[in-house]
């Protein structure tokens, strides 16, 4: 993985990542989390794997049903964010994939193997945004300090 730092208007903190064959997505970006001390940040990102889980949540059953691409793919979006839950970074990335035939999938990121290369954009915040268990839908959810 390679990366550079950049500024936005505002002065706020960006970060351009290269991420390069065989690596994967989750585990690279959490271990640039750690390492760069990131608090939080919104993510887009595009480039090609050739292994992906997607998944979608069913509420009912309070598990991702999964279903895993072994194929040449093009992410051709991906956004999301991270956040922390105590100490362990937390990736929710949220993607579409093209095959060669131009069909798509979508959904939930839960790990990607990079092919070719994947370019992500991360928008560094100041502020540590957390996650904390929702029982009402049993996920982690952002636990934000202001409501409306």
């Amino acid at each position: 993985m390679q990366y550079e730092v950049t500024n936005f208007q505002a002065g706020a903190e960006g970060l351009f990542v290269r991420l390069f064959p065989g690596e994967e997505i989750h585990a690279s970006l959490k271990t640039l989390a750690r390492e760069r001390k990131i608090p939080s940040a919104s993510l887009t990102g595009l480039g090609a794997v050739n292994e992906i889980v997607l998944a979608l949540y069913d509420p009912a059953s309070r598990a991702y049903r999964e279903t895993r691409l072994t194929e040449d793919l093009e992410i051709a979006t991906m956004t999301g964010n991270l956040s922390w839950l105590g100490d362990e970074p937390i990736l929710h990335v949220h993607g579409v994939v093209s095959r060669a035939d131009c069909t798509t999938a979508a959904g939930h990121i839960m790990r990607g193997i990079v092919s070719v290369t994947l370019e992500v954009m991360l928008q560094v915040s100041r502020v540590r945004i957390e996650r904390r268990a929702d029982e009402a839908v049993g996920l982690n959810l952002l636990h934000l300090s202001r409501r409306v």
